[in-house]
C-alpha cells in the first residue's frame, strides 16, 4: 500500500486481523515531507525484535502504554491525517517517539536506542518548533526515532528549506546535499551555512564534526510498491547487471 498506512493490532488469536490498512492515499496529502537524518548504520547492539520481547516481559510502562495511551493516539493521529493538520500530527508523533524510548528505559536492564547526536536533534527540532509558537504559529517540524539512533523529521514542503540547512548548521556533510525535490534555488545559497531562523537560540545544541550524521535522505509520501517495466529494471535479460 502507498499512502498512509496503520497496522491494526487485531483481536482475533490467530493474528489473521492484525493487518495493515490505508487510512489515505499517496495525493491525500503531498505536501508532507521527509527528512531521514542516518546517525548510525551499524548493527544495533539490541536488536527490535529481542528488544521488544525483553520490554514486554519487564516494563510496567509498556502495559499502561498498550491499554491506555496506543488506542486513543491512533485514532487521533487518524484523524490528523485525514484533516491534515500538522500541528496535531506533529505533537502526536513526537509524544509517541518519545514514550517508545521511555518504554525501552523502563525495560530491564534499560535499552539505550539513542545518542548524543540523537537526542541533539530532538533539541533543534523542539527549539525550532518554539520559535514558531513563540511568534504566534504551531509546530512546524516532528521527529520520531524507531528501534535506533536514526531520526526522521517530517514536515510540510514550505518548511524544508530552513529544517534541511538547521540540521546541516550543526551536522556538517562532506558532500553537497542532494537536493532531489529540487527545495534549493539558484539564489537561496548553500545549505548549512543560511541564517538561522529568526528567534533560535544556537545554543541549545553542539555543533558536531564531519560524519555525526552520516547521510541525509529527503523524500515524500509513497505510492506503495509496484511492478517496473524492463526499462527501469537494473538486470539485462541475460540476469546480469546492465552496464
Amino acid at each position: 500500500m502507498g499512502g498512509f498506512v496503520a497496522w491494526e493490532k487485531g483481536s482475533k488469536a490467530d493474528g489473521s486481523d492484525s493487518l495493515a490498512v490505508q487510512i489515505a492515499p499517496q495525493e491525500h496529502w503531498p505536501d508532507l515531507q521527509a527528512l531521514i537524518c542516518v546517525v548510525s548504520d551499524d548493527k544495533k547492539g539490541t536488536s527490535s525484535t529481542s528488544g521488544m520481547q525483553r520490554t514486554v516481559e519487564t516494563s510496567a510502562l509498556l502495559q499502561y502504554r498498550i491499554k491506555e495511551v496506543v488506542p486513543l493516539r491512533m485514532r487521533t493521529i487518524v484523524d490528523a491525517i485525514k484533516a491534515k493538520d500538522f500541528d496535531a500530527f506533529a505533537q502526536i508523533t513526537m509524544q509517541d517517539s518519545n514514550q517508545f524510548h521511555a518504554v525501552a528505559l523502563d525495560t530491564d536492564p534499560p535499552i539505550f536506542y539513542m545518542n548524543d547526536v540523537s537526542r541533539a536533534i530532538i533539541a533543534l527540532i523542539v527549539e525550532y518548533n518554539r520559535t514558531s509558537v513563540a511568534a504566534g504559529g504551531k509546530n512546524k517540524a516532528a521527529y520520531t526515532y524507531d528501534a535506533g539512533p536514526n531520526a526522521v523529521i517530517y514536515a510540510p514542503a514550505e518548511n524544508m528549506k530552513e529544517i534541511i540547512n538547521l540540521i546541516m548548521s550543526y551536522f556538517p556533510q562532506s558532500q553537497a546535499f542532494n537536493d532531489r525535490l529540487g527545495v534549493f534555488g539558484p539564489s537561496d545559497g548553500v545549505p548549512g551555512e543560511l541564517p538561522l531562523p529568526e528567534g533560535f537560540n544556537p545554543n541549545v545544541a553542539k555543533k558536531f564534526d564531519f560524519g555525526a550524521v552520516k547521510n541525509l535522505i529527503h523524500t515524500r509520501v509513497g505510492d506503495g510498491p509496484r511492478t517496473l517495466g524492463d526499462e527501469e529494471g537494473l538486470l539485462g535479460p541475460d540476469g546480469l547487471p546492465k552496464v
